[in-house]
């Protein structure tokens, strides 16, 4: 079978149907009252209620969440300032569609896979500097008066990954909304540093959901209408997220974790080694604003850290050999060796998620010190990720873990205790595909009928 290249053949573009347009709106928290302040302490969470609009579909790729962020007068926002510990989301009837703790680390992982020119492009608006020259950007970090930021929803449905159109009009509303958004505020120590001994906050006010909908004519509307009347289904795929903490037990250099999961296609699997706990961090200044210690999310597993005076440390309860299992097959079919360092576990990832190219990660950018450079990846930003999509393509290749009930596991080997100093946790996330199945009385369901 031959086939023409597609340079040789042009098409004249296509004239989209009219009666469509385009409108920007925001909403207002559903849990507030004119002038109102969240924060960790008192009023941790923001609800937000998406109405029904009218012959209406949301473009999660042009929405997200705004607010003015504030630190008290010794408050120092740590690089990446991730304000969401959890997100909620439900249907009109309560059914929850996500629920995804520790969503605070989620975004930092998010983040990590992002290009260096994208997370410098983007650092004003989401205070992540890690990326741009910090000693100019750390006056910026304390500001008790505020300063506006914005934050993409890592949302499966109303996020940057959802591809298509939400049809919120075709939802049912008798509730009053098609949707209810839960965030819930992340502790202090998790988004602020002090610049002395005493504990800093922080608050949020003018919170909104900016969002841009798609509205379509009466005429276009009824065709839908009319579909669903006859009985179809509008499905809606979304990625989703799971979320699973497993501390760190026992001595020893050897460490295995099951993770009990039952996606029925589960994508891609992320793992990170954090501490167990967080305390804030005390007498924040510029030059020790970005050692490892006073990152909460730092990961560890490499073999580099930097040190408070800017200076490589060399960790000794750095990874040495790991590899994912699920029933009878391993994933990679051998072990992955980290010798010398960590730069196969890094290939490996980059490889499996299809992210080799121009643009690679900021995981993979360098860090120097007055003796020589490692990658953030090595110093900071250490993950275990695979990728278990047998193809790129718009299709169902992952792993049903439904099939058996066998647990996902990961088996880690240290080159010495890696609790020895601080106490650690694994924490993962399973991704996965699911459809969101919008029926003909305007009810919502992931099973199809």
């Amino acid at each position: 079978m031959e086939a023409i290249p597609r340079g040789l053949v042009s098409r004249e573009m296509m004239k989209m149907i009219p009666g469509i347009k385009c409108v920007r709106t925001n909403i207002l928290p559903a849990n507030s009252s004119g002038n109102y302040s969240w924060s960790a302490s008192s009023n941790n969470r923001i609800t937000f209620q998406i109405p029904s609009f009218p012959n209406s579909y949301i473009n999660g790729k042009r929405s997200f969440i705004r607010f003015l962020l504030k630190t008290s007068s010794n408050g120092v926002l740590v690089p990446q300032a991730n304000i969401f510990r959890r997100l909620l989301l439900k249907s009109s009837r309560g059914q929850v569609l996500e629920d995804l703790d520790n969503y605070d680390i989620l975004c930092r992982i998010q983040q990590n896979l992002k290009s260096e020119a994208t997370l410098k492009g983007e650092a004003f608006s989401s205070k992540d500097i890690r990326a741009v020259d910090v000693a100019k950007n750390f006056g910026n970090m304390t500001n008790a008066t505020g300063q506006n930021m914005r934050h993409h929803l890592q949302s499966g449905i109303l996020g940057d990954h959802q591809e298509f159109l939400i049809p919120v009009s075709s939802m049912v509303a008798s509730s009053g909304f098609a949707f209810q958004l839960e965030l819930f505020l992340n502790d202090d120590a998790k988004v602020v540093g002090s610049n002395n001994t005493s504990p800093a906050t922080y608050s949020l006010e003018e919170v909104s959901y900016d969002m841009e909908l798609v509205e379509v004519s009466d005429a276009i509307m009824a065709d839908i209408n009319s579909e669903l009347a006859s009985g179809s289904q509008i499905p809606l795929p979304y990625k989703s997220w799971r979320s699973f903490n497993t501390a760190l037990s026992g001595a020893g250099t050897q460490h295995k974790v099951d993770i009990a999961e039952s996606a029925i296609n589960a994508e891609k699997i992320y793992s990170v080694i954090v501490p167990q706990s967080w305390t804030q961090k005390q007498s924040v200044t510029s030059t020790n604003y970005l050692a490892k210690d006073y990152d909460p999310y730092s990961f560890y597993g490499g073999r580099k850290a930097k040190g408070t005076s800017g200076a490589f440390t060399s960790p000794t309860d750095y990874v040495t050999k790991f590899n994912w299992k699920y029933g009878s097959t391993y994933y990679p079919s051998a072990p992955i060796e980290l010798n010398q360092d960590s730069t196969v576990a890094l290939e490996t990832s980059l490889a499996t998620f299809d992210l080799k190219g121009n643009e690679l990660p900021f995981m993979t950018a360098q860090e120097t010190d007055t003796t020589g450079a490692t990658s953030r990846f090595e110093s900071r930003d250490f993950i275990l990720a695979h990728n278990f999509n047998k193809t790129s393509e718009k299709m169902r290749s992952g792993l049903n873990l439904a099939n058996s009930g066998a647990p996902v596991s990961i088996s880690l080997h240290f080159n010495s205790n890696p609790n020895a100093t601080v106490p650690k946790a694994i924490q993962t996330f399973v991704e996965q595909s699911n459809t969101l199945y919008i029926k003909p009385d305007g009810g919502s369901s992931l099973v199809a009928n």
